[in-house]
Formats: C-alpha cells, structure tokens, sequence
C-alpha cells in the first residue's frame, strides 16, 4: 500500500511538472519568446507578414523558423520604439505564442478572473504578451508590443486610454 502510496504521488507530481513546463524559450534582443507547440510557431511565423520591413528582417539572416521569428520580433519592437520615439533602457518582456484564441483567453481568465474574445492581450503585471498563432498578424503584433514599450517606458503607467491610443499608433504607423 505503501509503494502505491508512492508511486500515485510520483506520478501527480511528474504531471505537474509537465502541465507547468514553459516549453521552448527562444531569446531576441528585447524578449523572451515561448511556445509549446511547433506547429503553432509555424503559424505564427505564416501569418506574421512583414510587409515594407521585410527587408530588415533579411538583414538579420535567419535561416530556422525559429530564427526568423525571434529577428521579426525585434524588427517590430525597434520599428514600435522608432514610432513611439519611445526607448525604454534595457527592455526585457515575455512572449506567449499560444496554438489559439481559446488559450489565449484562457490566460486572460486565469489571471484577471473576466471572460474576453481577445486573439492577444499584454499583462502589464507580468510583462508578458499573449499571441495566438491563428492571430499573428504585423498590426496585431505591434499594437500588444505598443503596449510592452508605453508600459515599460513611463516610470507611473499612463491612464489605459492613452495606453491604448498609443497602441494604436504603434498599430497603424508599424509600416511607415
């Protein structure tokens, strides 16, 4: 009895340590990037299109997906600085890439206890961008890292409607 006693505790044990491992991390200059899944950071790379920026992208010479994912976000991340004129020292945040919306909204409800239909969301708290591979689009992208450099760059966090209107910009001028 014992020994199953054991072993029942060896087994939860392991599959919490499973349920709560972060998957692959993936390092750019400003973020850390995580997924569980390759399939959804295929999608996501997909449907990230870089449009007049694509060019830069070339420039860093990636040649994995996962290459080209991290030199994507650091173009976008130094293109939303340049357009905010905002250039927070050292930014360091987290990424999330999630296989859909549904677990994108899920992390929503766990941390913030509200059901939401977002495709992505910034946690300011946690400094941490949640992306749905089914969602990653340029626009999407840049607004939520709109969010990571107004958050990160104000010592006090702006009221969430000038956030949000700065998001915007980011959003609307990414291609400039």
């Amino acid at each position: 009895m014992r020994t199953l006693y054991i072993l029942l505790m060896a087994i939860l044990g392991l599959s919490l340590f499973v349920l709560e491992c972060p998957g692959v991390e993936l390092n750019s200059r400003y973020a850390t990037i995580t997924y569980q899944d390759p399939r959804a950071l295929k999608k996501f790379n997909s449907k990230l299109y870089m449009g007049t920026l694509r060019a830069m992208v070339k420039r860093q010479g990636p040649d994995t997906i996962e290459q080209e994912v991290v030199a994507k976000i650091n173009v976008i991340v130094e293109r939303a600085m340049g357009v905010l004129d905002m250039y927070p020292p050292q930014l360091k945040f987290y990424i999330v890439i999630e296989p859909d919306e549904e677990a994108v909204q899920k992390h929503f409800q766990r941390l913030y206890k509200i059901d939401v239909n977002y495709i992505a969301f910034y946690s300011p708290g946690k400094n941490r961008v949640f992306y749905s591979a089914d969602n990653g689009r340029l626009r999407v992208v840049a607004h939520e890292i709109g969010h990571v450099i107004v958050e990160n760059y104000f010592k006090v966090s702006p009221p969430q409607k000038i956030h949000e209107v700065l998001a915007q910009y980011a959003e609307k001028h990414i291609n400039d």
